[in-house]
């Protein structure tokens, strides 16, 4: 199936208003796609956001994000080292309420490492654009309502015969690209106010990412779930 034809579906399926986002990892730099130009703040939540308005495809790494979530998430930035994520912690704690101190701030990192699988890979560069002009990215990006969701939840639980992982907490690249990218299962999160706000999403609309290949696992699916989805409990009703 091809790209338009998967936007297809789930455009005029789910309703689903943004265009989706496409998100490729590269071993060593593509030549034929251009560089980001400039510094992008607070990262790729930005990056994303100029995407979906200008429909252009580029790509990043450390040199163009202030904020290096996204880009520690696919492996083209190494992990912070425990006193950089001090100094990280520091300045956020200075730029925004995300923790009451420190302490707390350690303690919300700690508790992410057991729930996150660790990026091993050593990537380049990183490609954001339209899905649409992408072949095979490793990630899409689909910002939609809850119910939108649903059904696209339980269309990958009746084909895969898996839940899709849920989140909640700081720092959005971690739910929404590295834990996607990292155990190759979709996963979703309402996110965080960087990423909600420097995104643009709507106060109905949450972040579902696919891996490329789940998708096209489970997307010949998606029209058949989401009638029988629309119908559920009618037969009930009737009696």
């Amino acid at each position: 199936m091809t790209n338009d034809q998967i936007i297809e579906k789930i455009k005029s399926i789910l309703g689903v208003k943004k265009e989706l986002v496409g998100i490729k990892v590269w071993k060593e730099e593509p030549q034929t796609v251009p560089k980001y130009e400039g510094n992008a703040f607070p990262g790729m939540c930005t990056q994303i956001s100029e995407v979906l308005n200008t429909g252009k495809t580029f790509q990043t790494n450390r040199d163009h994000c202030f904020c290096s979530g996204g880009i520690i998430a696919t492996g083209v930035a190494p992990a912070l080292s425990g006193e950089e994520k001090i100094e990280v912690a520091k300045v956020h704690l200075d730029l925004s309420k995300d923790y009451k101190d420190l302490e707390t701030s350690i303690h919300f990192d700690h508790e992410i490492e057991k729930l996150l699988p660790p990026v091993k890979e050593k990537n380049a560069a990183v490609q954001l654009g339209l899905f649409k002009d992408i072949e095979e990215p490793d990630l899409i990006l689909i910002f939609c309502t809850p119910g939108a969701a649903d059904i696209l939840n339980r269309t990958y639980s009746y084909t895969i015969g898996e839940p899709i992982q849920a989140f909640g907490g700081n720092g959005a690249c971690l739910f929404t690209i590295q834990y996607p990218y990292v155990s190759g299962k979709p996963s979703f999160s309402y996110s965080d106010v960087a990423w909600r706000k420097y995104v643009g999403l709507d106060e109905e609309e949450l972040t579902l990412t696919f891996p490329y290949q789940s998708l096209l696992r489970c997307i010949e699916d998606l029209p058949s779930i989401a009638e029988a989805y629309r119908k559920y409990g009618e037969v009930l009703d009737e009696n």
